[in-house]
């Protein structure tokens, strides 16, 4: 789980916090949660969703801050092995992040994929097919792969 939210956010810190308040609320709502297909899916789909609310409450305080003249400060990120490319991944629109993330990361199939995200399997193909390519334009115009 945490390496899917690292994967998604690019920070080790948030993901954590992620991480963990995915887990609290499964512990919180396993009654409910134990009797569903895929538990697993669900906490995974919370994760994602609390990692859509924490950009939009990010970009809400950054804009405030800039409106108020202030600076955004960034904390930084810890130096991982493919921080570049999952840089790039997090540059695609979000739901071709979010499939590449739980098909990379998790390794999940297409139908869990679209379990996770309730969508269709057709769609994930779709956007995974889609955000391949778009990773791979950005990674060769940033000279990181050449075409073959």
């Amino acid at each position: 789980m945490l390496a899917l939210v690292y994967g998604l956010s690019g920070n080790r810190w948030v993901a954590e916090d992620i991480a963990q308040e995915a887990f609290l609320r499964v512990h919180r709502d396993w009654q409910r949660v134990s009797d569903m297909e895929s538990p697993s899916g669900w906490v995974r789909r919370v994760a994602v969703n609390l990692t859509k609310a924490s950009f939009r409450r990010l970009r809400s305080e950054a804009t405030a801050r800039l409106r108020l003249g202030g600076q955004v400060v960034s904390m930084g990120e810890p130096s991982v092995e493919f921080d570049d490319f999952w840089r790039e991944v997090r540059r695609l629109p979000n739901r071709q992040a979010h499939v590449i993330a739980l098909r990379y990361i998790d390794d999940l199939s297409v139908a869990e994929i679209a379990q996770v995200l309730g969508v269709a399997e057709g769609t994930v193909k779709a956007q995974l097919h889609q955000g391949r390519n778009r990773l791979l334009r950005q990674l060769e115009a940033k000279g990181v792969v050449h075409e073959v």
